[in-house]
Parts: structure tokens; C-alpha cells; sequence
């Protein structure tokens, strides 16, 4: 293992950049050695608010701080003497800070939580709370605090888009498959996780283009190196969705309407007893919309010559629900928690035209149904040395394509009949039905040692299988079998360990982890004239080794620095490896690819002004693309080596007691590098195709106190987002702007091959009722109508408008 290791890190990493990272691992191994004990002073107590245990209250005592427990309970260790500035903060409750002076033995306090009547301003600053902890952790997060936005009328993806070093590419409008790309990274690079636990246990019913802002707590976006904890096999970086934190008796509900006939509503539901002891909810939400708007299509004129006109999208409509009911105990002897669910969902999504905007289509439908039961399980042990966490899931999906029309469409919604008996709009007609059962199981264990160290440990188990039928589809050679009809199987396991260590009075944190990845796929190796042998399965299998580290030191109790560096693999998915019976072809010959990359950051913040720089460095091997191979079939291939690295910059800044500021650039380079292939060995060195390059976001978001009337609230914001130019295919190097960083001026190359700038100004504003449960959100998207477009040039909707309703009950705690 050590030797692969170190010929991987010769081969991916340049002598400048695997001399820092040795370094970084030098470090973490000499800081094992190092012995030493100091028993201090402590700082302990319990939060209460009204004589109740306040369970998950954040509390900070100068630069450390903690979770209160179950019975609300916390201790700061190993404390020197001096003053020190406490607070505590949770859902519901006003901030309690105190100052307190350590002399000669250990302080005793208990913190009693008041309510507060201001809503917006207790989400502000929980969220704010529950957040930094994440923020400021050894390994880079970009923590984007929904609660804060959860009334305005704005879809997730339009909230990351706002974030540094984030893009979101979204095929149309709402509900099409979004795309996350993170520092260059995407499609399955990138994976995505809930509280923790790999999303694709929900099979598409829950993600980020569809779940609402109401149902999240906050939204984590690893760049880069991803921590133990979030078990999975991400190689550019992940995505975590952390659910809303509910306590007592909690009610919220939003409906929202907008342009293209959109309709988005959610209802959320949260009990506990008067002791705290059984609990039960609902969370649920509705998405629909016809998705209606004008777009820049082709249409062949009488000459055949082709015209661009600007027509209405006519078969776009998108309709979706999602219902999850669950219920549990907690605070027992044996469990801090046990939590039974069971979600539902459907999608129902109309096709208007291919993956480009070729050819329209008037017919094609597809759906996707799911069950899914599930089961958590959560425990503190040994005075809350060993926590457990324990969750396990078997889903049941179904999808279907149907695809049977026996005519054509044009972009004007005409339709024309065939002469003969040919089906399908397009290349491969289809009434497929498919179904896929999944078992996921994640394992994570943590033994605090003391208060300087922590191991931490954690496994995900993820097994599926497929098999399905179409009567239109492909047929093993020579046989009238469908190839559906045999059934595919894919696991794969992921294990990873960590050592967390405090040093230096705690002003230098330490991660150093390891992890280990092994696959196993087996199926028909089924296209066109391959295996015939229906008994013949093909078997792929392979294991890998990946090593990290993150360090973070504190400067001071303004600012501080950090860096992680990760040698780590992305495993091949299921559909890459078994193609999807449509116009991808199966490839079991699939390998893992394998990246190294490296973080570096510096953080610094005031009481009004917070500013962050990141910059990343990466070397890809082996990627996994899709690439034509026979039309209209393609296939998932280990191709390309990317190289790159790049910045970002965020600010935010309070100007006023009433106006904050905030805005954020990102820059990188990533570029083709090992072409091996001579016939593309042109590409060496072009930058990664239907990749932005530079994009940057500008924000003000103001807040006023009885506008109308007392105790009312008006929260008006603006957004500004720039995208550069990029490129649709890989351009010589020569063709680029020479300009400053590729900033300005513009590519020498044709306007079909690149998408333009892009700027996209929205602005809206909250109202909170006096002495009301209900707020009232507005919002105008692309105030300009500016066209605006995806990674492949999809058009997305012009100029939209949206309104909408929430209404809650704030948290009821039992006397």
C-alpha cells in the first residue's frame, strides 16, 4: 500500500506541490510525538430554558466550541486562567453571553435561554451560530445558511450559484436535472449527501433541484478534500444537506406561485411530548410547473436554410411530490435517538428535446417512483466519549421512458403523422419500465480520547440491482430477449478513518484520515454484436487506498489559516458502468479515477466586515467521460487528465445597521494534460471544455423595523451574477483572450462553439406581518430578460416573476 501510495503521489503531483504536501504530512506525524499534558481549569454547566434541558444549544467559550448534550450539558477543558467571554445560542431562544473569570479552580455556570419575539432575527443568528462551527473547521466548507433566505421565493440552486467557487448548470427550468461544479469539478465527481448519508438512497426525490428552503438547516460544500464524516467517494468535492433542527411543537407551510404556470408549496410538521421523549413529523412538498418560456431554437426555412426564431417550449411541464412521514423516540437509556421513516415520491417530467436543442419533441415522457424505509439510530456513550451513529435504508424506484409516437413535432407544436409503422421521436423508442432496489447502510463511530483528540470512524455499504423490460428495446444478438430482463448488480464500500488533535493550546488543529474504496459490478456486457452468452456475466472489480490531511491554525481571535491535501478516487456508478438501454452503451472495463488535490485558505473577521480566500490546486487522472462511439450510442470511458488550480475571494461586510454587503470572484485554470491518444493530442493543454472560468457575484440585502406599522419587517435584496465566456469544445491555447487572466477581450473562435457572457440581475424583498405568523416574499428573477444559458448552451427562462406565502408556528416549549 505505502509503496502505491508513493508512486501515485510522484505521478500526480508536481516537486513544488508534493513537497508542501509532504510537509503537511510531516507535520500531522511529528506532532505524534510530541508529549505533553497540562490538566488546567474547566468551564462546565448545563442550558436550560424554563427549567427544560436545551439539547443541541451551540455554546462558545473564547475560541472553543460545543454542542450542549441531551440533558444540556457542557465542559470546556484545560482552560488557563483568565477571563473569558461565554455565549449560548439555540432555535427560539434570545443569545445569552456572560464574562467570566477563571482564578484558581473551576467555574460552575447555568445558562438560562429566554425567548425572543423577533423571528427573522432568531433564524439570523442561530443560523450564524449553527454555521460557524463548519465554517471554520480544518477542512474547507462553504457554508451557505438557508434558514436565512428559507422565506424568499428562490431555489436552492439559485442560492449556491451565489457562493464562491460554485456553479449550477440547470438544463431549462425547474425541476431538470441540475449539475454542480466545484472548483472545475462535476457531474459525478461531485456527490451529495443528507445529514450526512449518501443521497442516492432517495433515488431523485430529494435533491437540490427540487427540495425546498424551508425543509434545510444550512447547505455544506466541500471543495476539494471531503472529511471522513461525509462517507463517500467524491473526488472534486461533496455536497451536504443538513435538515432543519426541529424542538417542541413546530408548524411551517409556504405556497408560491410564479411565471410559467409554477406552483411550489411545502408543509412541515414536527410533535414532541411534554418530556421529550416521543416525537413524530412530516415533511412534504409539491413542485409543478409548465416551464412555458421562449427560447432560441433552429427552424428550417422554404429554402431548407435555417432561421433562428424564438418560440414557446410547449412540452416542458415538470410535476413532482415528495412526502416523508417519520417518527421515534429519544432521551432513553438506550438511545439518545431512534428515528422510523418512510418517504415517497413521484416525478413526471415531459421531454421538450434531446440533451441539445436540436429537434423538439411532443411525446416523450419520463417518470420516477420511489419508497423508501428507512431507520437511524444515535447514542452517546461513557459520558459521551463514543457516539454511534447508525442508519440503514432499502429503496424501491421504478423509472420509466415512454416514447412511442408514431409521428414527428415541430418547434411550433404541429403535429405530422407518419406513412409508415416507425415509432419514437427519437432515436430509440421506448415503453421501458425499470426497476432498481437499493440497500445502504452507513456506520460512523467517534471516541473522543480527550479533549485534544478524537478518532473517528466511518463506513458506508451501498448495494443495487436493476432489472426491467421494453418491449422497443435492444435485444441480446441473435435472440428475442430483452437485455433489461437480466439483472445487473452493483456494491461498492467505502471506509474511511480519521485521527482529530489539538495542539498548541488548541490554537493548531489536525485531521489526518485514510480511506479505503473497493467496487464489485456484475452484468451482461449487451451491446449490439457483444456477449451473446445469456449465462456469460461480466464481473468488474477494484479497490483503492486514499490518504489526507487538514491543518488549521488559530492567529488570533480574528482570523485564522488552513490547508488539507487528499490523494483520493471517485469509484465508476452503476449507470456508467451498465450504460442505460437508451443511447449509452454499457463498460465494464471502467477503472477509478484519481485526483490529487490540495486547499490552501485564509479567513479574517470583524464585528462588521468578514473576507475568506481559498485557492486550489488539482491533478486528475483517468476521468470518467461520456464520448460518442458509434451514433447515436455513446459510452462512459477513463479518457481525460485535467490539471488545475485557481482562487476565489468572498466578502461580506456591514455597511449600515441596516445594509450588508457582500460579494465574492472566482478564477481557475483547468486544462487537458497526459493526451494520450494521438489523434487528440492537439487538446494538450486546452482548458476543460463547458467549464466557466471566471464568474463572480455581487449582493446587498437591507433590513428595516417598522415600516408600515410596528413591529413589522422589510427585508429587500439584490443579486448580481457574471459568468465569463467559456467554451463549448476545447480551442488552441492561442485562440484564448490574452488578456489579464483571459478576463477580457474575447476567443477567436466561432460563436457556435462558445457561450457567451452572461449577467443575471434578480430582486425581491421579505415582509414580515406585525404581530403575525406569516411572511409575504416577492421576487423578480433576470430583471433584464438577459438570455441566459446552461453548460451546453441549453437556454434557460427569461424574465420571471414569483410570490410567496409562508406561515409558522415558532417552536412551543413544553412546561
Amino acid at each position: 500500500m505505502q509503496r502505491g501510495l508513493r508512486t501515485a503521489l510522484k505521478k500526480f503531483i508536481p516537486m513544488p506541490i508534493r513537497n508542501l504536501s509532504k510537509a503537511l504530512l510531516f507535520i500531522s506525524f511529528l506532532l505524534t510525538h510530541v508529549a505533553f499534558s497540562q490538566t488546567g481549569l474547566h468551564i462546565h454547566g448545563r442550558v436550560t430554558a424554563r427549567g427544560n434541558a436545551v439539547a443541541g444549544a451551540t455554546v462558545v467559550v473564547g475560541l472553543s466550541s460545543q454542542q450542549a448534550d441531551s440533558l444540556g450539558r457542557f465542559q470546556f477543558s484545560n482552560l488557563k486562567s483568565g477571563e473569558y467571554v461565554v455565549l449560548a445560542t439555540a432555535l427560539g431562544y434570545a443569545e445569552f453571553r456572560d464574562t467570566v473569570l477563571l482564578s484558581d479552580k473551576d467555574k460552575s455556570i447555568n445558562i438560562e435561554l429566554a425567548t425572543t419575539n423577533s423571528r427573522i432575527d432568531e433564524v439570523h443568528v442561530t443560523g450564524q451560530s449553527a454555521t460557524q462551527q463548519v465554517r471554520e473547521q480544518p477542512i474547507r466548507a462553504v457554508v451557505i445558511d438557508t434558514r436565512a433566505v428559507a422565506q424568499q421565493p428562490a431555489t436552492l440552486a439559485e442560492v449556491m450559484n451565489r457562493a464562491p467557487g460554485i456553479r449550477i448548470r440547470q438544463s431549462g427550468g425547474l425541476g431538470n436535472a441540475v449539475d454542480v461544479s466545484i472548483n472545475g469539478f462535476q457531474g459525478n465527481a461531485v456527490q451529495y449527501f443528507r445529514d450526512g448519508i449518501p443521497l442516492e438512497y432517495l433515488g431523485g426525490g430529494y435533491g437540490i433541484n427540487n427540495v425546498p428552503l424551508n425543509l434545510l438547516e444550512r447547505v455544506e460544500v466541500y471543495k476539494g478534500v471531503v472529511p471522513v464524516s461525509i462517507g463517500g467517494d467524491a473526488l472534486g468535492g461533496a455536497v451536504n444537506l443538513v435538515s432543519a433542527q426541529h424542538s417542541g411543537t413546530q408548524v411551517n407551510a409556504s405556497y408560491e406561485i410564479a411565471s410559467f404556470n409554477t406552483h411550489i408549496a411545502n408543509l412541515s410538521l414536527y410533535h414532541t411530548d411534554k418530556k421529550d421523549r416521543l416525537f413524530f413529523g412530516i415533511d412534504a412538498f409539491y413542485n409543478y410547473s409548465d416551464n412555458n418560456y421562449k427560447a432560441d431554437v433552429e427552424v428550417a426555412n422554404a429554402s431548407a436554410n435555417y432561421d433562428t426564431v424564438n418560440v414557446e417550449l410547449f412540452h416542458n411541464r415538470y410535476k413532482h411530490h415528495f412526502t416523508e412521514v417519520y417518527f421515534g423516540l429519544k432521551n432513553r437509556f438506550w438511545a439518545d435517538e431512534i428515528r422510523f421513516s418512510f418517504a415517497g415520491y413521484g416525478i413526471d417530467r415531459q421531454s421538450q428535446h434531446p440533451a441539445l436543442m436540436t429537434n423538439p419533441y411532443g411525446a416523450v415522457t419520463l417518470k420516477n417512483q420511489g419508497l423508501v424505509p428507512a431507520v437511524r439510530y444515535r447514542k452517546k456513550l461513557w459520558n459521551d466519549k463514543l457516539s454511534i451513529d447508525q442508519f440503514i435504508s432499502h429503496s424501491f424506484t421504478r423509472r420509466n421512458r415512454t416514447d412511442t409516437l408514431r409521428g414527428t413535432y415541430d418547434w411550433y407544436g404541429n403535429f405530422t403523422p407518419r406513412n409508415n409503422d416507425d415509432i419514437g421521436e427519437s432515436p430509440n423508442p421506448s415503453l421501458s419500465e425499470i426497476d432498481y432496489t437499493q440497500t445502504l447502510s452507513r456506520t460512523n463511530l467517534a471516541i473522543r480520547i480527550n479533549d485534544r483528540h478524537m478518532l473517528e470512524g466511518n463506513m458506508v455499504y451501498n448495494r443495487s440491482s436493476r432489472v426491467g423490460a421494453d418491449p422497443y428495446g435492444f435485444r441480446f444478438a441473435g435472440t428475442e430477449v430483452d437485455i433489461l430482463s437480466k439483472e445487473a448488480t452493483y456494491s461498492k464500500l467505502i471506509t474511511g478513518l480519521s485521527w482529530d488533535s489539538k495542539w498548541l493550546d488548541g490554537k493548531l488543529t489536525n485531521q489526518l484520515f485514510v480511506k479505503y474504496f473497493n467496487f464489485r459490478s456484475e452484468g451482461i456486457n449487451a451491446f449490439l454484436s457483444n456477449d451473446t452468452d445469456l449465462s456469460k456475466f461480466t464481473t468488474a472489480t477494484d479497490n483503492n487506498w486514499g490518504i489526507g490531511n487538514a491543518l488549521k491554525y488559530q492567529i488570533n481571535a480574528r482570523s485564522f489559516a488552513r490547508a488539507s491535501a487528499e490523494l483520493t478516487n471517485r469509484l465508476p456508478l452503476a449507470e456508467e458502468l451498465f450504460g442505460n438501454n437508451d443511447t449509452r452503451a454499457p463498460n465494464f472495463s471502467l477503472k477509478p479515477e484519481r485526483s490529487f488535490n490540495l486547499n490552501v485558505g485564509y479567513r479574517y473577521s470583524t464585528n462588521k466586515m468578514t473576507a475568506e480566500l481559498g485557492a486550489f490546486y488539482r491533478k486528475t487522472s483517468g476521468m470518467i467521460m461520456l464520448v460518442p462511439i458509434q451514433p447515436p450510442f455513446s459510452q462512459f470511458q477513463n479518457l481525460d487528465s485535467i490539471r488545475g488550480y485557481g482562487f476565489d475571494i468572498d466578502l461580506t461586510y456591514q455597511a449600515h445597521r441596516h445594509l450588508e454587503l457582500n460579494g465574492n470572484v472566482t478564477w481557475q485554470d483547468n486544462r487537458m494534460v497526459d493526451v494520450g491518444s494521438a489523434v487528440y493530442k492537439w487538446t494538450e493543454g486546452t482548458r476543460q471544455r463547458n467549464t466557466p472560468y471566471f464568474f463572480a457575484n455581487l449582493g446587498a440585502t437591507g433590513l428595516f423595523h417598522d415600516v408600515f406599522t410596528t413591529k413589522d419587517l422589510l427585508k429587500p435584496y439584490v443579486h448580481y451574477n457574471f459568468i465569463r465566456e467559456f467554451y463549448l469544445v476545447p480551442i488552441p491555447r492561442d485562440q484564448e483572450p490574452q488578456s489579464f487572466l483571459g478576463i477580457f477581450g474575447n476567443a477567436e473562435v466561432p460563436i457556435k462553439d462558445l457561450v457567451p457572457n452572461q449577467s443575471l440581475i434578480s430582486a425581491g424583498f421579505n415582509y414580515v406581518f406585525p404581530s403575525s405568523n406569516f411572511i409575504l416574499g416577492a421576487e423578480v428573477k433576470n430583471i433584464a430578460n438577459a438570455k441566459l444559458y446552461d453548460y451546453y448552451k441549453i437556454q434557460r427562462p427569461g424574465r420571471s416573476f414569483h410570490l410567496k406565502l409562508t406561515y409558522f408556528i415558532k417552536s412551543i416549549k413544553h412546561q
